[in-house]
This record gives C-alpha cells, structure tokens and sequence, in this order.
C-alpha cells in the first residue's frame, strides 16, 4: 500500500493503493462520539481507559475502524452510502456538555480484519481537521440543536448540515499536529506506568502505517462474530486464553493471531 501522508485543512488529498477503494462522496455525513482522554491536554481519544484501550479516532494514520471494533454499523452505512464527512465530538468535562473536535473526509475504504460480513469496513481520510475544540451549545443555530441532542454514539446528518459543519471547522486554526502530539505523550505515560502504551491490547507501542497490512480482511471464511460480550469476556479461538475487554478486539493479545476472538459467555 502507498500512503502520501494525510493532510488537514482541504489540502492535497492523499491517494492510497490496493486493498483501499475509493468512497464517494454524497454529500451527508455523521456526528461520531467517543470518549477523550482525561490525562490529555487535547481531547484524543481516551488511550488510557481501564480494560478498553481506544484506538479511535486514529489520527496518526488518518483511519477509523481499522484497528478497532468500534461503530461497525456506522462505518457500514459510510461505505453504502457515502455519507463521506465524519465529524468528532466528545465530553471533556462532566456538566460541560459535548465538544466538536475535529472532522475526517473519506476518501477510502476496505474490509477489515473481521469482514464485510460483519460489517467491518476500515476507513481512511482523505483530508482531516482537528480543531480547538468548541461547544456544541455555542454553535449557531441550528448546529447548536443538532450536535447537542441526545445520542449515544453516532447520528447521520444531511448534506446541509455537514456542509455547514465543516465550513465552520475550516475555518479555525489546525490544530491536528497538537493532537498528535498529545496521543504520543499519552502512549509514552501508559508505557511508562504498564510496560504497554495500550494494556488491554498487550500493545507495546501507537499505531502507524506499518500496522496496517496486518489488519485487512483475509479470511474469505470468517463467520459472524458479535461486538459485545454480556460478561465482557472473549476467548481465542487459536490459543484458548480467555481476556476481559470492554469490546471486540481484532487482535489477541496473548497469540496475536487476527479475528480470533469471540464472546466467552460460558464463563460468566
């Protein structure tokens, strides 16, 4: 695979090489939420939570789902239907209310390691954002309504809504190399403190392009896994170790073997 290198702001777009394909653009897009970091000075995504270690959003490689489970559903409603612009919002503070932080345009896409046939599709940007983050409630009307409305992890918007949204992104400060920065500050604390920069994935170091190869699809006979375990527990299908993780991971921490681990209710 080629990668140009990411770019913010509506730079030159990065093209990317086999397996990526390209997204097309509809014009609609999504609000996406995740949980930031409370040791961060910027709001990435939250490297340190107990037990499930965030991978997403992947700023250093410009992807989402790629390394992580999360949002199949959305990532599968992207691809169909090229709802192309996924803008980022999280709560830094209790009683503050949501933030914007930032926003990926997709330019790319492909099966990840558990597969279309669940609905694992791993996105790339094709430009991306990240701003200072600004209140949901202080934005005009009616973004203010739309990005403060209850909902728990993702919401599709219109190709009026998204346009507007990004205008608004574009037209702050960059502050994408700030967020960087802060996940590699984050990763090194972590390792300090665990031996891992992500404990719960036995990941010794951050994510990069040379990661990636190892997290498409390749197993044309993979079965439907679920992305949740009602006890939080996953055993390997390879090794038979058992872990305990807030979400699917695509990876097995102990054999490293991919698309290996499935809920281990029986032992509950």
């Amino acid at each position: 695979m080629r990668d140009d290198g990411v770019t913010a702001g509506g730079a030159t777009a990065r093209r990317l090489g086999d397996p990526w394909r390209e997204l097309s653009d509809a014009g609609r897009g999504y609000l996406s939420v995740y949980f930031s970091e409370p040791l961060a000075r910027w709001p990435v995504r939250e490297i340190t939570r107990p037990a499930d270690n965030k991978s997403d959003p992947n700023i250093e490689t410009g992807t989402y789902g790629l390394f992580s489970t999360c949002e199949p559903s959305m990532r599968n409603r992207i691809v169909n239907d090229g709802a192309a612009t996924v803008f980022f919002l999280t709560t830094r503070r209790k009683h503050q209310g949501r933030v914007v932080s930032g926003y990926y345009h997709v330019g790319w896409y492909t099966e990840g390691t558990q597969g279309a046939v669940n609905r694992d599709y791993a996105l790339a940007a094709a430009t991306m954002r990240f701003i200072e983050p600004i209140l949901a409630s202080d934005l005009p009307e009616p973004l203010a309504t739309i990005c403060s409305a209850q909902f728990r992890t993702m919401k599709p918007i219109d190709v009026a809504t998204t346009s507007e949204l990004r205008k608004l992104c574009d037209n702050r400060p960059d502050r994408t190399a700030d967020y960087l920065s802060e996940v590699a500050r984050v990763e090194t604390f972590a390792r300090a403190r665990s031996g891992y920069a992500y404990p719960s994935w036995g990941r010794e170091f951050g994510f990069t392009w040379d990661d990636a190869a190892g997290y498409y699809q390749t197993d044309a006979e993979l079965s439907k896994v679920p992305n949740s375990s009602k006890n939080r527990k996953w055993r390997c299908r390879e090794c038979g170790y058992v872990i305990k993780s807030g979400a699917l991971l695509k990876r097995c921490p102990l054999c490293k073997q991919m698309a290996t681990l499935a809920p281990a209710e029986e032992d509950a």
